[in-house]
């Protein structure tokens, strides 16, 4: 008393009173675990905070053995101590290892390898669970991106862009550890603004993080980004304080578009975050390694009588006997070291095939020839397949989603099976703003592809090929069949989806096969939920 809610300051709080409840204990800022019962069952103690008197209760509530479930929970808090006296950075979640970043120059990336563990009770023993992970940040700050973006002749950002890019995207902030999503930009204030402190002070941004922090900001002109921190489910009618962000102090993380585009970036990037289960072996030994020779932790598992196995859980696995694969009246092996069976398929008929009798082909104009080539192949690998594919319609458009919806408008009937888009570019907003056309208002099978995929004449057979598969599926069509030995089983997809944005809802959605050769689906249904599962009553089909 009062309430406190912050946990960090319930901690220092409780610390005040270190000699009283012992150096051996686990807080997570509302229960206390001892090894010990303390004199009284209800204790009160008195705190300090800032001269300000604060009554600590302590009551005794119930005792655990090593194995309950309760205890679960502690021992994750005591491991993540551990990880921190391994001097491990926790972000987010995970913990990582600066000391051992890597960095690639030439890309302006770090990459900083960490682990995901989990202490939890599988089968007969309490076993902890960890894997490699890694943190990718960027060496450029979003005060870079921000002035990148400047035309040189006005030396003015441009606002739309500069949202575009940041607006959605995670930050990383180095003085204290921490990421923040990008909410919003505030081009009104900027680091010479001043905020109130928690203790009712009001200081600069620039004054405070050279306080606080020993860090400088140079430009003193920049904008400010918005953060409306994280929000939980139980607070989302709870009005949030918003986090002001220094651009200048702000890391970007993850690839940006073109980094993925990039086959260079891609490949050494793969060679350090994509481990072989060898590797991976070698990392996570590693960790253990040094959680059993490094004397601190030895020391706060000796407090509790814990200790980690040196070997790695080991059980035995099993195979699933290969499966054959039915298209028309062939059958082929599905080769499961690689998964691939795309060969086999182009040469025969497929299981269940649709006719595409009126479609349309929308292509900007200076993509005219790419769109050509396009149904020139068409015509030649859909014979084979056992389509029957007449003349599509030809439309030409400008590369914006206003004029691809235009034309939609004025062409589309009753009749149309499928539209096939032609895109100029890999523009995110022409993509989606075509799709919710055809998802939503004109609910219309269709198949988008850049053009710059058509124009490489080795493959673009093979390109044809695999359009012409996509849309005899999307069409209801089937590709092939595979004998699973089950009778009357249904497979069943069910996913949620987070809105992060406005940060209320959440959509399930749910698709399930309905025929006996699993080739058939229900339409996608959604459902928005208040909590993240959704439960699901089926009823015999």
């Amino acid at each position: 008393m009062p309430d406190i809610e912050d946990g960090k300051v319930r901690s220092e709080l409780l610390l005040q009173h270190k000699a009283f409840i012992g150096e051996c204990h686990i807080f997570d800022g509302s229960s206390l675990l001892l090894p010990h019962k303390l004199l009284l069952p209800k204790t009160e103690l008195v705190s300090l905070l800032k001269n300000q008197v604060v009554k600590l209760t302590i009551e005794f509530i119930s005792e655990l053995s090593p194995n309950s479930p309760d205890c679960l929970r502690y021992y994750n808090i005591l491991f993540r101590r551990i990880l921190k006296q391994m001097n491990l950075k926790q972000v987010g979640r995970n913990y990582y290892n600066k000391q051992e970043a890597t960095e690639f120059f030439d890309h302006k990336l770090v990459i900083w390898p960490g682990y995901v563990t989990s202490i939890l009770e599988y089968e007969t023993s309490i076993t902890l669970c960890a894997d490699v992970n890694h943190k990718l940040l960027r060496m450029q700050t979003a005060y870079d991106l921000i002035t990148g973006l400047r035309d040189p002749q006005t030396r003015k950002e441009d606002v739309e862009q500069v949202s575009k890019e940041l607006i959605g995207s995670i930050v990383f902030t180095l003085y204290n550890n921490k990421t923040y999503r990008v909410d919003a930009i505030n081009w009104e204030d900027n680091p010479r603004t001043k905020f109130k402190k928690s203790g009712g002070a009001e200081i600069t941004f620039v004054d405070y993080y050279r306080e606080q922090y020993n860090t400088e900001v140079t430009d003193l002109t920049q904008p400010l980004l918005i953060s409306k921190g994280k929000w939980k489910k139980s607070q989302q009618d709870t009005p949030h304080k918003p986090i002001m962000l220094v651009p200048e102090l702000c890391y970007l993380t993850g690839l940006s578009d073109k980094m993925r585009k990039d086959y260079r970036v891609m490949r050494d990037l793969a060679l350090h975050m994509r481990l072989d289960p060898e590797r991976r072996q070698h990392e996570l030994r590693k960790l253990m390694n040094t959680i059993q020779t490094n004397r601190e932790v030895q020391r706060e598992l000796q407090l509790w009588d814990l200790k980690f196995d040196t070997n790695f859980v080991s059980f035995s696995g099993r195979i699933l006997k290969e499966v054959r694969i039915f298209q028309g009246r062939r059958a082929f092996d599905s080769h499961p070291q690689f998964a691939d069976w795309s060969r086999e398929t182009r040469s025969g008929p497929l299981l269940n095939v649709k006719s595409l009798d009126h479609w349309l082909i929308l292509y900007p104009t200076r993509n005219y020839g790419a769109a050509s080539s396009l149904v020139q192949s068409l015509r030649k690998v859909t014979p084979t397949m056992g389509i029957a594919m007449r003349e599509a319609k030809m439309l030409e458009v400008s590369d914006t989603v206003q004029s691809y919806t235009t034309v939609l408008e004025n062409h589309v009937s009753s009749k149309t099976q499928m539209v096939l888009c032609v895109l100029s570019s890999e523009k995110k907003d022409l993509y989606d703003g075509i799709k919710q056309y055809l998802c939503v208002k004109c609910p219309i099978p269709s198949q988008c592809v850049v053009a710059r995929t058509l124009d490489k004449p080795q493959t673009l057979m093979t390109i044809a090929t695999k359009i012409a598969q996509q849309m005899n599926c999307k069409m209801g069509g089937a590709l092939w069949k595979v004998e699973t030995g089950l009778q009357n089983a249904m497979f069943i997809g069910i996913d949620c989806f987070h809105d992060t944005v406005n940060r209320r809802k959440s959509i399930a959605g749910f698709v399930s096969s309905i025929n006996q050769e699993l080739t058939q689906c229900t339409p996608v249904y959604r459902a928005e939920v208040g909590c993240c599962a959704a439960a699901f009553t089926l009823k015999a089909l």
